[in-house]
């Protein structure tokens, strides 16, 4: 949820209008929106072009004391509708603020703030566009419109604007941990570890930051150093939800499946309704064969967001395990409605055909899972073992060779394509497969027993 914060004291009108506008609007602040797995980047505006200005703006016009007391009033009402949630009416308020005197940049980062939560991020580009041609000497302006060209995908200016933003305030945490935040997701994890630590150099209480840098080290595979810095965002911000997510999500990558469940049990406690906390903890009851709690935290995370698809396959896969075929292909169904794409809910769904017996329906969603990923190894396994069922072993065998190209190790396949050929009358073909499973995987009694079988129907010894 974003929030406005307030930086600063509001003055008398007359003080107010003696000092121009630099007295007469506090400080409006940005908080973006954090995603499941991201910090929060934060920016406002620090003081309005006024009379006494002369850096960037001139020496505009200014209102009368009448217009600016009304203009100040609208002000104060836009602000009290963006802290409520009254973005439309905040919207309204600031516009009623400009069309008196537009010359402070203030009312327009605070207006583009309203048009951000209301999904107007042209209207709200626009507007932090202005606030920085008005007041291109403050960081603000950069900080918030850098946030929204995260946001609508334009890393590289983003970067631009957060490199601005840090030139006109080396001191800025915000500039830094949003700069490190659009640095992580584009893979330039050293760099945005450098932001995220600079920005902790600057505040060693600043949650959003260690949280960052635990993502950072986390993509990067180095769960323990990002476990370490969720654990010190909790420690600053104990109510902070994000990191006790990311931090059960680093101990499930290090098979602690307690320790994450914990964590997600925290991050539900400080939110209720969180549906990424809810679909993980879930799946980890699931691994632990806690199927009944499992399909309790799917449902509750299906409730909060009915097109949530990963809940959707989630709950199909433990209704699958619990022997319950129906109530799992409608739910694979289901996800694969929300999201045609969903290449795991279509092998999935599959194999709860396949389960049924219904052999030519798991064939079909196995032929669109490879569809849409030619790579995709699990399905032309089971592809495979449907063609099998079938009895065209020739289809079996294609789609069992395809599986050991595409991964050398797998040593089932090579078991399935020994079967496949041995069940054909071929067991000179047969032979090698066979004892390729056995080197890959010696402990597997089936692929001993099956090569013991193809040796002996050659007349050979073990």
């Amino acid at each position: 949820m974003m929030r406005s914060v307030e930086h600063g004291g509001r003055l008398g009108s007359n003080v107010c209008i003696a000092f121009g506008w630099a007295s007469a609007f506090a400080v409006l602040a940005l908080v973006a929106t954090a995603q499941a797995r991201e910090s929060s980047d934060i920016g406002g505006a620090t003081r309005p072009c006024g009379v006494e200005s002369s850096v960037g703006c001139g020496n505009p016009e200014q209102p009368s004391e009448r217009e600016l007391i009304e203009q100040f009033g609208h002000w104060e009402k836009g602000k009290a509708h963006l802290k409520q949630g009254r973005f439309k009416e905040a919207v309204e308020a600031f516009t009623s603020a400009i069309q008196i005197g537009h010359n402070a940049g203030v009312l327009y980062l605070a207006r583009g703030n309203a048009y951000r939560q209301l999904g107007q991020l042209d209207m709200a580009l626009s507007d932090y566009t202005d606030a920085i041609r008005i007041e291109p000497y403050l960081s603000n302006g950069y900080i918030s419109r850098g946030s929204l060209y995260r946001e609508i995908n334009k890393p590289e200016l983003a970067i631009s604007d957060y490199d601005e933003a840090i030139r006109l305030d080396p001191g800025s945490v915000f500039s830094y941990n949003g700069r490190g935040n659009v640095k992580r997701e584009l893979g330039q994890y050293d760099g945005a570890i450098a932001d995220y630590s600079e920005a902790i150099r600057l505040n060693p209480k600043y949650a959003f930051a260690f949280n960052g840098r635990g993502n950072a080290y986390q993509e990067q595979g180095k769960f323990d150093l990002a476990i370490l810095d969720y654990t010190k965002a909790i420690e600053v911000q104990p109510n902070y939800q994000l990191p006790y997510l990311n931090r059960g999500n680093a101990q499930r990558e290090l098979g602690r499946r307690e320790n994450a469940i914990s964590d997600y049990s925290e991050a539900l406690r400080i939110n209720p309704n969180s549906v990424s906390a809810l679909n993980n903890r879930g799946n980890l009851y699931r691994e632990l064969g806690e199927l009944a709690l499992a399909v309790s935290d799917f449902s509750r995370a299906i409730e909060l967001s009915s097109t949530f698809a990963f809940a959707f396959n989630n709950r199909g896969r433990a209704y699958r395990e619990q022997g319950k075929l129906q109530l799992a292909i409608a739910d694979y169904t289901q996800a694969i409605n929300l999201d045609s794409s969903y290449i795991v809910a279509y092998n999935n769904r599959g194999n709860a055909y396949l389960q049924d017996g219904q052999v030519t329906l798991a064939i079909a969603d196995y032929d669109q899972a490879i569809g849409l990923d030619p790579g995709f190894v699990e399905a032309f396994m089971a592809r495979g073992m449907a063609m099998l069922q079938l009895g065209s072993t020739a289809s079996a065998k294609a789609d069992f060779e395809q599986v050991v190209k595409l991964q050398p190790s797998n040593a089932s396949a090579h078991r399935r394509i020994a079967e496949s050929l041995f069940s054909g009358g071929q067991a000179a073909e047969a032979l090698p497969y066979a004892r390729k499973a056995i080197e890959l995987d010696g402990a597997d009694q089936s692929s001993a027993r099956l090569l013991s079988e193809i040796l002996a129907s050659m007349g050979e010894a073990d």
